[in-house]
Parts: C-alpha cells; structure tokens; sequence
C-alpha cells in the first residue's frame, strides 16, 4: 500500500511540475536554442579592411587571437567580393541585395533610397517577419528619403551618418554625438559597449537581428588618432605621442618596432599602372583624401595605426562573443563577417578604393553557423561569392524569401558544404567617379579578371552608365594565378585571343542585363531623385 501511495503521489508530482513547466515562458536561449529555423543573426561590417587582414587569414604579423579561434569554427570565403567598392554604394548594395547599377543609389548618382525601397531591405524584410533588429555605427547611406527618423526603422539604432572620430566625445559633429553617453572613449570599444547595450535590450519571445557597422580601420578613424597638430590627416608623426594613447594596449607601442615592409611602389607613378587620362591622381586622391599613402614616412605611419586598429576590433568581438556565451545565445547566433570594401595602401603608387583590384574590391568573408557540424567547420571555401549574396544569406537564415529584385544566391548551402551548382564568374562595377575616378566594370572567370574603364560622370543618370555603344577608354587583363599582384596587365599580349573576347562578350552581357534590369525596378519601385 505504501509503494502504491508513494507511487501516486510521486506521478502527480511529475504531472503537476510538468504542467507548472508548460505554463511558465522559457528562457530566451532555450526558445532560440530549440527554434533552429530561426537563429539569431549578427552581421559584422567593418571599414575599409582589405582581404587576408587577419592572422587566420594569413597576415604575418597582425594580432587577433579572437577572430582567429572564430575562424576556426567558421566557413570562410576565399574570393569573396564587395559588388560596390566604395563606402556608400556598398553599403546600400548589402542592404537592398542589388548592384547600384540597380539601386540607383551611390555617392555620384542622382538618385536617393525611398521609403518604397527600404521595405525590400533585408533589416526591414526580418523586423516585419517578426526578429527584433538593431544598428549600431555608422550608417553610411549618406542619402535617403528617411534621413532624421532612420532610428525608427530599427527597434535598437545606435549609429551615425558620415564618419565620426576615433575619440567621438572629444567632437561635437552629429556624427560623434549619438555616442557622447558612452562609458568609453575610443569609437571601437564605444561599438563593444553599444552590442552589449543591445542585448540588455532583447524581448524573450523574439529572435534578433542585429547590424554593426564598424568604423575601423577607415582612415577617418586611424587619421584622428592623434589630431592635435597642424597637418595631423597627414599622419606625419607617430599616434602615441598622443598622451591618451600612452600605455593603451592596442594603440602605444604595438608593431612600432617591427620590420613593416610597406608596398615597394609606394611614392612611385602611378600613371604607369592606370594612365593619367582616364584618372587623374592630382584631383583629390593623393592631394586630399589619401596623402598618407603617397610617402614612405606617412604610409610606414599608416600601415603601423591600421593594423592596430583591427586589433583593437578583435578584442571588441572577442567580447561580443564571450558576452553571447555567458548570455546563453552563442549555440543559436549566426554570424556573419565582412568588409564594405578594401584598399590600396602604396601598390601601384597609390591609395584608397574604388578600384577592382583585388586589394581594393576583395574582402575578408566568414560565417560562423553553431548548427553546422564539426566536421564542417574551418573550412576555406574557393567558389566566387558577392556581397549580394550576404543580403540573400541573410534572409535565408531568417526563413524570408528575398524579393525579386535582389542577385545573389544564399551561401548557406556552401556553409553547410551541400555539393550546390555555382557561378563559374562574378560581374565587377564601380560607379563611383569622385577624385576622376572612371565609371568601371569587370569579370572574374577562373584565373582571369578582365577590367574597362569609361570616363566618368557626377549626378549620372541611367544612360550615361548604358556602355553598350562605347568603346572603354582602357582596359586590364590578368592572370591570377600567374600574377596574384595584377601587376602585369596582359592586354596588348592578348589582344588577339579568344580568352579576352570572350571575357569581353561576359562583361557586356552582364552590363546589359544590369540596366535592364534597373528599368524594371524603376518601373515597380517608386525611385526618387536628390
């Protein structure tokens, strides 16, 4: 009879502890652990970081022990492209899944991002199907509809327009003002503590979305360094003669006594590599905007401060990632890392972006997905990805179909090593003409990446980017595998050849099909010129 007792009561025990369970709400990690098919998403951009920037990826000297253990449990992408390489362009290109060609928006453009555009973007695609999304940095589209209520399309915004400083509390600009409440000082662990605010922030019944837009290495950031004498953006002395700077652990004395071999064509004529004609050095690029790279003494300065800050960069996502795991949310966060774009830093004698060399249009790229499997992780994949296919990524994890609009595939399937059919090439643009900068476009085909460049044109509208009755004002043909520099451009020796024909014959194509392709979209989505 005992036993009989003990046994009913210790059942009702379980049915009543059971149904108590049933009816309390579960922890936030339990909920997102369990609900696989919906993950939680950060997406890491930084600024400015060319490819291979890392140590897991190959730098030999550059100190990030954080990413590299990230790395090692992630999926990386080896030839991974930026569709716009140029602040503004690229970053509205990640967001709508489009090229500018389509979009319409970039810095030289005529047009502006609509309301009707922002509904198609990936942030306002996964907020409406149900994630809480954040942003935090710099916004960077520089031109929009929305501009002043831009926080309202967000359920966490921590960001700026325009480029704020390495010590934003020390400047009044709008840009530094939305992080003068910040406990720190400097603008990289300002971002740490404004992740860590984020996810103070989470509901318990929603998956999150959340957007950091890094302001490092970008020259705005490793000029401002130390801005307290006359020709200061020109780095001509050393940051840590800046006292804030003494004894800090990324920003005093670290790879100041290394053997830092800046590129050998650093000072050297450009006009050898792109003729002055089609883009002239002396209106902006080495007179205004990057003179630091133009001089050994300034570029050594240079290299030593950018590097500094992408270790300043690992910590802060160290931490992210620690505070992820002791939140519980690391087993059911993906990640997503990658750059708005790269850039030269002395090769071909010059500096700055808004080329297609590798150096310029190529990034570092890697997804960390905990539901992979093991055996899955670290790997390094070869196949050609773009930008574009972030934004599609993105939605795929969120279980959001992407519009009809957007290019790109979804590199999940890559991540998940499923064997999946892949482009055998990547189109390359760059609209961008500030600083005479020509309006460019390219191919990447196995080794080859063949490159034309057209005279450009400020405020341009749709025909002035439609190249299909123009002859290209110069052009570039390499082989990578012979030539991973692009130093040795193979045009007059294959001016013959069927492999430039038909490069040419792809880019053309691709071209056509992007103004076609831009024709619809402005025939179905209200666009809007400045």
């Amino acid at each position: 009879m005992k036993k009989a007792y003990f046994a009913v009561m210790l059942t009702l025990l379980v049915v009543i502890t059971t149904a108590r369970a049933s009816n309390e709400s579960p922890s936030r990690s339990n909920r997102r652990a369990n609900g696989r098919s919906r993950p939680n998403i950060i997406f890491l951009l930084t600024d400015d970081q060319r490819d291979n920037s890392f140590a897991g990826m190959g730098h030999p000297f550059v100190k990030t022990p954080n990413v590299d253990r990230l790395l090692e449990r992630s999926v990386r992408f080896a030839n991974a492209y930026i569709a716009e390489p140029t602040c503004s362009p690229s970053r509205v290109a990640l967001l709508t899944g489009m090229h500018e060609r389509v979009n319409g928006v970039g810095f030289t453009s005529s047009y502006k991002l609509t309301e009707a555009q922002w509904q198609q973007t990936y942030p306002a695609l996964v907020r409406k199907a149900g994630y809480y999304t954040g942003f935090i940095g710099k916004f960077g589209v520089q031109y929009y509809a929305f501009k002043g209520p831009a926080a309202e399309k967000f359920d966490f915004w921590r960001a700026h327009n325009g480029w704020t400083k390495f010590f934003p509390k020390d400047y009044k600009s709008p840009s530094c003002k939305p992080y003068h409440d910040a406990k720190e000082d400097i603008i990289t662990f300002v971002m740490g503590e404004k992740i860590s605010e984020f996810f103070d922030s989470l509901p318990e019944d929603k998956p999150f979305c959340l957007s950091v837009s890094f302001n490092v290495p970008h020259g705005s950031q490793t000029t401002s360094m130390y801005p307290d004498y006359p020709d200061w953006r020109l780095m001509t002395r050393p940051a840590n003669e800046n006292p804030k700077l003494k004894g800090t652990a990324f920003y005093d004395g670290l790879y100041r006594n290394l053997d830092i071999r800046i590129p050998a064509a650093t000072g050297t004529d450009p006009y050898r590599f792109i003729p002055k004609f089609i883009m002239d050095q002396d209106k902006g690029r080495r007179t205004q905007t990057y003179p630091y790279d133009y001089t050994h003494l300034t570029c050594m300065e240079h290299h030593v401060r950018y590097y500094q800050t992408i270790t300043g960069l690992d910590h802060v996502i160290g931490g992210m990632f620690s505070d992820l795991e002791r939140r519980g949310l690391a087993r059911n966060t993906v990640i997503i890392f990658a750059s708005d774009h790269g850039l030269l830093m002395g090769e071909y004698g010059m500096g700055g972006k808004a080329l297609l060399y590798d150096l310029a249009s190529k990034i570092p790229c890697f997804i960390y997905d905990p539901g992979v499997p093991s055996g899955f992780r670290g790997r390094r994949v070869e196949e050609l990805v773009s930008s574009l296919d972030i934004t599609r990524t993105i939605l795929d994890y969120a279980g959001v179909p992407g519009p009809d609009f957007m290019t790109g595939k979804s590199l999940r399937p890559l991540v998940e090593g499923k064997d999946v059919t892949w482009r055998d090439e990547l189109f390359l643009e760059n609209l961008y003409t500030g600083r005479d900068t020509p309006f460019q476009e390219g191919v990447r085909r196995g080794k080859w990446k063949y490159i034309r460049m057209y005279d450009g044109k400020t405020g341009y509208e749709e025909p002035d980017v439609d190249f299909s009755n123009r002859e290209p004002e110069f052009e570039m043909l390499f082989d990578l595998e012979a030539d991973p520099g692009e130093m040795k451009n193979l045009i007059e020796s294959h001016a013959d050849s069927e492999i430039l024909a038909s490069l040419r014959r792809g880019c053309a194509e691709h071209s056509r099909s992007l103004n076609q392709r831009r024709e619809a979209f402005s025939n179905t989505v209200r666009v809007e010129k400045r």
